[in-house]
């Protein structure tokens, strides 16, 4: 093989690289502009527990039931969003000590 072809091939094949990662960064771009507003699904997961667990252990003290199904209602209506959701959890459960 002389250097010309060898060139082509090598331009060839860098062109092809560039192309497909371009279209791999857009298809990425897009895929994370689709899922903004998505919570994390491992969050959620450990909310539905920690709301499980505090259900459990509320169920006898009628205050601490009604602070929970607040704050369950306002998570539901959208008035705070599922990080905050999880931190005012967290500082309930500590609050109450219970064990998870």
């Amino acid at each position: 093989m002389d250097v010309q072809t060898v060139a082509i091939i090598g331009g060839i094949i860098v062109i092809a690289v560039v192309f497909f990662a371009v279209r791999n960064r857009q298809t990425a771009g897009k895929i994370l502009q689709e899922n903004v507003g998505v919570a994390p699904l491992m969050l959620q997961k450990s909310t539905q527990m920690k709301v499980v667990r505090l259900q459990e252990f509320t169920k006898d003290n009628a205050k601490t039931n009604e602070q929970l199904q607040k704050l369950v209602a306002a998570y539901k209506s959208n008035q705070i969003n599922i990080r905050q959701y999880n931190e005012k959890l967290d500082a309930m459960i500590m609050r109450l000590e219970v064990e998870l």
